[in-house]
């Protein structure tokens, strides 16, 4: 796989990221909102958090599937 195949993948699963996001974010942001009220006002706690998340399995993931 080539220089373009790769960001082409990378874009791919951003894209698919993104649109599980998204739906995270409706169904998740109200039970936010029930238990931690004062989080769920500030929109970059929420963003802070969840890319935090995406990060760490994102690594999960790298470190799994590399060789040693």
């Amino acid at each position: 796989m080539g220089r373009t195949g790769i960001i082409l993948a990378f874009a791919v699963v951003g894209f698919f990221l993104g649109i599980g996001l998204y739906w995270l974010g409706l169904f998740g942001y109200p039970y936010l909102e029930k238990v931690l009220p004062i989080l769920a006002q500030t929109g970059w706690v929420i963003a802070g958090l969840l890319g935090a998340i995406i990060m760490v399995i994102l690594l999960l993931i790298w470190s799994y599937t590399s060789k040693s």
